[in-house]
């Protein structure tokens, strides 16, 4: 397959909720954001509302062959309010993050919590690979969006839990993800600079998953965040 075999069937499988399609063996980092800028181009419809980070765990990163964590981009049209409904489509999977919105100069105005909803969909387990990931968008799919407060300087004595139909499902400090939402705004505006990714003024980055990733099964879920409040919503 070309680069632009790849970039529409990638496209493709975003938009219609497919498996992603059969990806390169030896894909290499640079290669997949090449095609992620490309995927993203055809996908977003020309409006991106922010970045996301992802593979911010150690763990996650060493499952596919990584050593750093990657970057990417949100789709205006992934953007869902507190309360939403979110449909059950195969690979979606649940995260609890912080997101921090900026302005044009990457300074933060704002935080709060943000359930990120990303669809991992591999065509074979031998394509969960970094650079294939990186090439998905880091499987970018709909986030749910809370309350946004004043910055704070106690992320790290913070701490949200998942339930689902009143089930842990985790629970994890708010420094889980980079250090917390401080350091990884930071490593994030670093890292958009390298892949040539500008600022623009209201745009929302979501900093890491707190507690890892979980399959987004059916139920109804609340995501409670502390004095950050709630986000609740249901998969159905």
């Amino acid at each position: 397959m070309t680069d632009a075999d790849i970039v529409n069937a990638l496209a493709g499988a975003i938009r219609n909720r497919d498996s992603f399609p059969a990806m390169p063996s030896d894909l290499t980092l640079e290669e997949g954001y090449a095609i992620q800028k490309q995927v993203v181009a055809e996908v977003a419809d020309g409006s991106i509302a922010g970045w996301k980070a992802g593979m911010t765990a150690p763990a996650g990163q060493a499952a596919f062959g990584l050593k750093h964590p990657l970057i990417g981009s949100l789709y205006a049209w992934g953007r869902l309010d507190n309360g939403a409904t979110v449909d059950m489509v195969p690979g979606v999977k649940l995260e609890c993050e912080i997101g921090i919105t900026i302005d044009t100069n990457g300074n933060a105005l704002s935080a709060g919590p943000v359930i990120e909803v990303p669809r991992m969909m591999w065509n074979s387990p031998d394509d969960a690979k970094g650079a294939n990931l990186t090439a998905t968008n880091i499987a970018a799919y709909h986030y749910i969006v809370g309350e946004q407060q004043p910055i704070r300087d106690d992320y790290a004595e913070l701490s949200v839990t998942l339930t689902r139909d009143g089930e842990l499902v985790c629970e994890a400090s708010l420094a889980d993800a980079l250090g917390g939402p401080i350091p990884a705004l930071e490593w994030m505006l670093n890292e958009a600079s390298v892949r040539d990714m500008s600022p623009s003024d209201g745009m929302l980055l979501i900093t890491g998953a707190c507690g890892g990733i979980h399959d987004g099964e059916p139920g109804s879920y609340v995501a409670d965040y502390g004095p950050l409040g709630t986000i609740e919503f249901t998969i159905q």
